[in-house]
């Protein structure tokens, strides 16, 4: 896909509110583009949506995630003070306090109001929303227990290469799953590609885990996590997407991180950029596979922005169009490399060995039993 088609797929994605359990407009949006497509899908009992393209005699499958689903707010409590609720999923602390927000599905009509009350606490070492109150807007209808709120920003908007948009994280990622199946379905290459796009991730990787704890995926799949996460230390917008080796929970599979690298190495080949790094701020889909046992591993496109905490207030998440691409492309490669079996940790290993041949010979030198050193050791 070219850029202003992968554009045009996060803006037709975001064009739907979303959070953690309440992500089906965004995913019915999906079926019709996969069906535009003629990408063939199934929705599986817990809701993720499944799509598999498979050609000639690949030697292992691989799975691309992506999440549909963004942080949002759940209505617990509704008031004389206001409408209390409770976080789900990553919020922007420092500023929730004073942002609007929007109740996108209330019975009673369109609902929207201010945050006014922001209590937190702290959850495994790290702060987190304990719950926010609302109050409603002069003309608003009355949310009840149960309904959800997001952020009220702009849905979309595209400056040369720069998306900002209400949600990035993990649209895009969406985005550059359906670009690699598509040109996937298209290709000549042997490949056995399963794209998944899961609920809840935000609260847990809900969608994830049922997939695991089922173990719907095959069980020598390669799974690759294609999502957005926040550009920090040397990883920056518009200078590639990331080979993720790992995040907050530790480090990913190494024969899976390896393929992923060999990918992104073939492709910078011609012209392609890339970056590599551990993406620790957060976690990713890549983890509950792994303690499922499945050899995963990870593509980033990095965001500003991250869950619209922007410098000073709330904002719109942001990406470069350029690492998208790019993130489709790795993809696409990934897939390719894993159906044709290259072992890129085998060919690594490989290559250790035979360029520290003549280091290792050095380390024959005959000792001397006395001192414990090699024989004319000088000191």
């Amino acid at each position: 896909m070219k850029l202003n088609e992968l554009a045009q797929g996060v803006r037709r994605l975001g064009d739907h509110a979303t959070a953690p359990f309440e992500e089906i407009p965004t995913r019915d949006a999906l079926h019709r583009w996969l069906e535009e497509l003629k990408l063939a899908f199934e929705v599986d009992s817990y809701g993720n949506t499944l799509v598999r393209v498979r050609r000639g005699m690949p030697r292992r499958p691989v799975a691309l995630i992506a999440h549909l689903d963004h942080p949002g707010l759940r209505v617990e409590s509704v008031g004389a003070s206001g409408v209390v609720c409770v976080g789900e999923g990553g919020q922007p602390l420092r500023s929730l306090k004073g942002a609007k927000v929007v109740f996108p599905r209330c019975k009673a009509g369109a609902a929207s109001g201010i945050v006014t009350t922001v209590k937190t606490r702290e959850e495994d070492g790290r702060l987190t929303l304990a719950n926010a109150v609302v109050k409603l807007a002069a003309k608003s209808a009355k949310p009840e227990p149960g309904d959800y709120a997001i952020l009220d920003l702009p849905a979309f908007a595209k400056v040369n290469n720069r998306i900002k948009a209400r949600v990035c994280d993990d649209l895009a990622g969406c985005v550059a799953v359906v670009a690699a199946l598509s040109a996937l379905a298209k290709g000549q290459a042997p490949v056995d590609v399963t794209g998944v796009f899961t609920r809840a991730e935000e609260v847990g990787f809900m969608g994830s885990l049922a997939l695991a704890i089922d173990y719907r995926l095959p069980r020598d799949t390669f799974v690759v996590s294609v999502e957005c996460s926040a550009a920090l230390g040397d990883i920056e917008l518009g200078q590639g997407p990331v080979v993720r080796l790992g995040d907050r929970h530790g480090p990913f599979d190494p024969r899976a991180a390896a393929t992923v690298l060999g990918a992104a190495k073939q492709l910078a080949e011609k012209k392609f950029d890339y970056q590599v790094g551990m993406m620790s701020g957060g976690t990713c889909e890549a983890t509950p596979f792994l303690t499922f046992g499945y050899a995963a591993a990870g593509i980033a496109v990095p965001l500003a922005n991250y869950h619209n905490q922007g410098a000073t207030k709330v904002a719109c998440e942001e990406i470069d169009v350029r690492d998208l691409e790019g993130a489709f492309k790795l993809a696409c490669a990934t897939a390719i490399r894993v159906g044709s079996g290259t072992d890129d940790l085998d060919l690594y290993r490989n290559h250790l060995v035979m360029t520290s041949t003549d280091g290792r010979e050095k380390l024959r030198a005959p000792m001397n039993h006395q001192t414990g050193y090699p024989t004319g050791t000088r000191f």
